[in-house]
């Protein structure tokens, strides 16, 4: 019993042979990419599993993370898993290279489907690249695993902040637990944003579009899922470093919630902010927020946006879930 009407957008297609340029700046101007866009009766989750900073990965080194899948039971069937693997610092004597690496899940090496990377833009020290690797994986249910491995033998080095699993699930039994009518968007990419050097915080803000056309009244729960790598400066008590918005242009109106929120209810103007949401620490140097957006949903062309104040980070994810109302019935 399924229902399913799943597109894959051409993108996703391209995305098996893109590769985004390294030149770039602290500013937010590489918008994430709808690589996925479909309705499904099932789920979305996100997971960095065991991650923890690798530190220098030299030639053979290896770094492993395992995920828990058990949420996975018999009665879901995988309808997309994406594994993001998150570098930073990859060099070969003081000059930024591309890093090489093997990643496995133990019975094969996967292969890139997509490659993002940005950097800072301008001359300087340790003008490094940063980016993500991302594969296509066949999971299994009983638990998950990926291994990456330095495999240049000419010397150059990388740190892994983390693996990032995506998992979109079918039910087949469309009264099961944690399975809902679903239509989401997944977007992903890399930009790195930091309000330093001349770069403000409006222009270190970087984007998320999800196009198309929403029936606000069919919809029961709108969340957002968003990934920033390094993004996390308040966890030593700092203040507004970040901000997320959601239908919100970071304009005047956003540093006045409670005039938003008025405005909000009286003419149904206004969309989300919030400050200080990523939160990492030396362990997991990677800030997720899972957030309810369903009070700020639009009739179309929704949109999230993500800031930096003197945090720095690279916004890496954004994937949007709307659960429908009504029941999940197949096909």
């Amino acid at each position: 019993m399924k229902m399913r009407s799943h597109t894959i957008f051409s993108a996703f297609v391209l995305a098996l042979v893109f590769v985004s340029v390294a030149g770039g700046s602290y500013a937010g101007d590489k918008p994430l990419n709808t690589i996925a866009h479909g309705e499904s009766c099932g789920g979305v989750f996100f997971t960095l599993g065991d991650s923890k900073y690798s530190g220098v990965l030299n030639y053979n080194d290896t770094y492993t993370v395992n995920f828990d899948t058990s949420a996975l039971g018999s009665d879901k069937e995988v309808e997309l898993a994406r594994l993001y693997v998150y570098w930073v610092w990859s060099q070969k004597e003081n000059v930024g290279v591309f890093p090489s690496m093997d990643v496995s899940d133990g019975r094969e090496v996967l292969r890139s489907v997509a490659t993002y990377t940005d950097t800072k833009g301008f001359v300087g020290r340790y003008d490094y690249f940063s980016g993500v690797y991302v594969y296509n994986c066949n999971i299994t249910k009983t638990g998950y695993s990926v291994t990456v491995k330095n495999v240049d033998a000419n010397g150059s080095t990388f740190c892994v902040q983390g693996i990032g699993l995506l998992v979109i699930y079918e039910c087949q039994d469309p009264g099961g637990q944690d399975c809902h009518h679903i239509e989401y968007w997944v977007n992903e990419g890399c930009d790195m944003i930091y309000a330093e050097y001349g770069i403000t915080p409006e222009m270190a803000t970087s984007k998320a579009y999800f196009d198309g056309d929403v029936d606000r009244k069919a919809v029961n729960k709108a969340y957002l899922i968003t990934v920033a790598p390094s993004g996390g400066y308040v966890s030593g008590g700092e203040t507004a470093h970040n901000r997320l918005y959601f239908n919100e242009e970071s304009g005047w109106l956003s540093k006045l919630p409670f005039l938003n929120q008025l405005l909000r209810l009286l003419f149904g103007y206004g969309g989300g902010v919030w400050s200080d949401v990523y939160i990492a620490s030396d362990i997991a140097q990677i800030g997720v927020d899972q957030r309810d957006v369903t009070d700020y949903l639009k009739e179309t062309n929704n949109f999230a946006a993500v800031q930096d104040n003197h945090d720095y980070m690279m916004l890496t994810n954004a994937v949007l879930v709307l659960e429908k109302l009504g029941e999940c019935v197949g096909e």
